[in-house]
């Protein structure tokens, strides 16, 4: 009889094993690797529900690899090791494009081999508890514990930094109020690329983090300053979704300079948020709405940031 109940328990553990591997599928997917460009991966997760987390660009330097966002805390390991797999050499840095947990969370994943670069607004908030508001979802709250010491950031920029690896010159490029106030963008002319974390939300309205110095006009201001300073042969790697072409990124700007445009005129009519938020956007912009960012968040981020400097 002992021995039934221990095959029968035998049994129910194994179950219970592959029952909680496929519900870890269905959450986190399988941890994926796409070369978008020469030389340049996508690493994510997907599989299952949808994508979970934002996009590692991992960016092969010859004799070592150059990381922008290290992913969700939990999935880390497996996105190192999946960079591992492409090509056995070191990482030597990892940017953080902001501080949300999607991008700065496997920090301590990759600190035996690589400085964790990030604006200094960056380790500031990484570094003291914290808070996120409306990062999965409208009206979604979360309080962050502070980051222990190996998943801080160790190498800090404050307006940009040059970087050569690999015979690659890398230009760190911190633009202010934007979707953070803590936002790096992270150019390789060699390449033609540029990895620009959330400044662009793919094919929705902007997610401004408004709590953390975000500003409506500062993502403009952002993407302006990329498109001067590139060419139509570059491709602009986002932290979630695929790379956007030169044309992508300008048709994004314009729907931004309009969307802003509409509100502010709005604004000096003399109405409120509620009564803007109301009316709504003209229909042109409708296919941009995101459960993320539906058009009355839009409009309340561009209100509320309207003043900042």
């Amino acid at each position: 009889m002992m021995k039934w109940f221990v095959r029968i328990g035998s049994v129910a553990i194994a179950l219970l094993v592959i029952l909680a591997g496929v519900a870890y599928t269905q959450i986190f997917g399988f941890t994926q690797s796409k070369e978008v460009t020469k030389s340049t991966y996508l690493i994510y997760n997907s599989g299952g529900l949808s994508r979970i987390g934002a996009n590692l660009v991992a960016i092969d330097a010859g004799d070592s690899w150059v990381v922008f966002d290290t992913h969700l805390g939990p999935l880390a390991k497996s996105a190192f090791k999946k960079i591992k797999s492409i090509k056995d050499a070191p990482v030597r840095y990892a940017f953080n494009s902001h501080w949300h947990p999607d991008h700065s969370g496997g920090n301590a994943a990759f600190t035996d081999e690589a400085e964790i670069v990030a604006h200094e607004n960056v380790r500031q908030i990484l570094a003291r508890s914290h808070e996120g508001f409306g990062l999965t979802k409208p009206g979604a709250y979360r309080r962050y514990e502070a980051v222990p010491a190996e998943g801080l950031p160790e190498l800090l920029v404050s307006e940009g930094k040059s970087f050569t690896v690999g015979g690659l010159s890398i230009e760190a490029v911190h633009y202010p109020a934007a979707h953070t106030d803590g936002d790096l963008v992270v150019y390789v002319p060699t390449l033609k690329i540029v990895a620009i974390g959330d400044l662009v939300w793919p094919q929705g309205f902007p997610f401004i983090d408004v709590h953390s110095g975000g500003r409506a006009k500062g993502v403009a201001d952002a993407l302006r300053d990329m498109l001067a300073r590139t060419d139509d042969s570059y491709l602009y790697v986002m932290g979630h979704g695929e790379p956007y072409s030169a044309d992508q990124l300008r048709k994004y700007l314009g729907m931004i300079e309009e969307t802003v445009g509409h509100v502010e005129s709005r604004i000096s009519a003399g109405k409120s948020l509620k009564e803007i938020q109301a009316e709504g956007l003209p229909d042109k912009w409708s296919a941009w709405e995101t459960k993320l960012n539906p058009q009355e968040e839009w409009i309340r981020m561009i209100f509320e940031t309207r003043n900042r400097g």
